[in-house]
């Protein structure tokens, strides 16, 4: 009797145990249940380990790079014949692949945004302070508002997960994107 309820228990505890870290995005308190979906018809979040290998896949895949995008049109992309090839022969599903894709540009154009404000910031420093104060204020209600605004939306499709490997793996992806 000891050795069933022992058996029983660990099976609990295994299940507990499967359920809890096959779900990372249900914990994802900004994730929209849109986003939540798409992310489980998927297969769940993406790991570090498989960014690293979409990073050095990409350049493989014809017109989804800025130096590739002469094989053919970026925005038709996704539907093109060559490039569900070339995903295949790298070993990816296709919706995969593409779920990793959408998600690291997501976040490669909340970056030039971030980029780009605080160019505009560092822009400010040189100018009387008056001028300064208004145009900082300007900066912060228009295009921080928007900034805040495109942030709140990738928290709705992109688990927090992945928005942290993306951005730990930043340079690599400009720099294979050749934006950088």
């Amino acid at each position: 009797m000891r050795v069933l309820a022992s058996a029983l228990l660990s099976l609990l505890v295994l299940g507990m145990f499967a359920a809890c870290s096959g779900n990372e995005t249900a914990d994802d308190p900004k994730l929209s249940d849109q986003g939540k979906e798409v992310v489980k018809a998927v297969g769940g979040p993406f790991t570090a380990d498989e960014f690293r290998k979409f990073l050095d896949d990409l350049p493989k895949i014809p017109g989804l790079t800025k130096s590739a995008q002469g094989a053919s049109d970026a925005s038709g992309a996704a539907m093109n014949t060559a490039v569900r090839n070339a995903i295949k022969d790298q070993g990816w599903d296709e919706d995969r692949f593409l779920y990793i894709y959408s998600h690291a540009m997501t976040m490669v154009n909340l970056d030039q945004m971030q980029r780009m404000t605080d160019q505009m910031q560092a822009q400010f420093k040189d100018m009387p302070d008056d001028q300064r104060k208004a145009m900082e204020q300007m900066l912060s209600k228009q295009i921080g508002g928007q900034l805040n605004d495109v942030q709140a939306d990738v928290d709705k499709q992109v688990p927090a997960s992945e928005q942290a490997i993306v951005r730990d793996n930043m340079d690599k992806l400009m720099r294979v994107m050749g934006i950088r």
